[in-house]
Parts: C-alpha cells; structure tokens; sequence
C-alpha cells in the first residue's frame, strides 16, 4: 500500500459531514460522545497500522515476537506503546475525506460487497445514513451505525471494508468463533491523545471471502455481538 495518502488529503471536511452531524446531534449527548470518540481511535488506529506495516517488512514483522498476529485471515499488529508520546502537532493530522450517503448509493461507490446483520438486539435501530473514509483507492470503509434506546449500552458500529492489517494491544486479544470460523475480540481501543490502549469496548474482526467486518460497540455484551455477526449472510 502507497503511503502518500497520509498527507496527500489535508482539506476541511466536504458539506456533506455537516449536515450528517447535525442530524446525529438529535441522540442523547453520552452517546453521541461514546460515538465520537470511536471515530476517532478508529482513523488513528488505522494510520498507526499503516505507518507499522510501512516500517517492516514482512519478513521482519514476522520476526518480532508477539508483535504479528493472523486470526481468520486478519493481520494483527502490536507495536510497542511508549509511555509519555505527547499530542500530535496539528500540522501531522489528516482530514480523511468522507461522505455521508444512503446505504444503496453507498453501495454503488465501492468495490465490495455490504451485507447487513438479519439480527440486532432488541432497541436498536439503524441509520439512514452510512459513512465512507477515502483512506486511498485501497481502503474505503463503509460504517453503519446502530442507536440503541439504552444510552448506558450505547450505539453497534459494523465497519465493511477491503482487509488490512490492524494495531490492537496483543494482551486484549483472543480468538473466538464466529460460525465456525476464527475471529479476533479486542476489548479496549487506542486513545488518540495518548496513544496507548484504555477503554472496555469490545470488537469483533473477522472476513467473509475478501472483505473485512468490524463490530463494535461500548457496552452491549460479546454475546450479542457475536449473535449479530453470526446472523450476517
């Protein structure tokens, strides 16, 4: 994968962002705020992913001990956490274009296939709207929001996208079975400010043929997770 895509799209976000934001804001505030912060350790988990799978080659992340990981066909990574990293200047933080788009229409703009969940748990209701990130011509993740009426449980999030190589912390990292086949579960996610893993969220991260599923939510139980993504056709 080229790395000039970390810098090449440093532009403000397009006019479709706002309106999908304003249209968020109706949620409670705690939520939106779980929501938030996940949009943010995923584009940062994402770009720490790259800059790892940049730095070695194959043959040498494979070398490093407890740093690679492959569940079901997913590359895991683990880089070292550094204690005191500090916040990344403005100047070295990209704005990675998006749109805000109805399912089908959304459909029609990437190279994969979406399939949806025949089962959620009960209070959860799904967007009108979809995101797409523009992290280059070989990533376009496609994220569907699911609101629950529970704001303590907070909000589903499945991402659908082309597979990569993916930063988690190795100690927050098992396998489970998701119709027989392996999956990754992370519980936890990276904090952009700090850099270092934090939190309970629990995700899923599994294939199906050539594309990647993300899963996660704050709160809603494993079990239900597991059950949702068993249920995707």
């Amino acid at each position: 994968m080229n790395d000039d895509f970390l810098t090449r799209f440093r532009k403000a976000p397009p006019r479709e962002f706002s309106e999908a934001l304003y249209e968020r804001i109706r949620t409670e505030m705690k939520t939106q705020q779980n929501f938030k912060i996940r949009r943010m350790t995923f584009a940062a988990a994402f770009c720490l992913a790259v800059i790892a799978a940049l730095a070695f080659s194959p043959s040498a992340r494979a070398a490093i001990s407890g740093l690679v990981q492959q569940i079901g066909g997913i590359t895991f990574l683990g880089p070292e956490e550094t204690a005191d990293q500090g916040t990344v200047p403005e100047s070295q933080v990209t704005i990675v274009p998006e749109d805000w788009l109805a399912l089908d229409e959304a459909r029609g703009k990437v190279p994969f296939e979406i399939s949806l969940p025949t089962w959620t748990p009960d209070g959860f209701t799904m967007s009108k709207t979809v995101r797409i990130s523009y992290f280059g011509d070989k990533y376009t993740p496609v994220e569907l929001t699911w609101y629950g009426s529970d704001t303590s449980v907070g909000n589903i999030v499945l991402t659908v996208g082309q597979p990569v190589n993916w930063l988690v912390d190795m100690d927050h990292l098992e396998e489970v079975q998701i119709n027989g086949e392996p999956a990754g579960l992370t519980g936890g996610s990276w904090d952009a400010d700090s850099g270092q893993w934090s939190g309970s969220d629990a995700t899923l991260t599994w294939k199906k043929g050539d594309v990647m599923y993300i899963l996660s939510s704050p709160s809603a139980p494993v079990e239900d997770l597991i059950r949702m993504a068993e249920s995707i056709p």
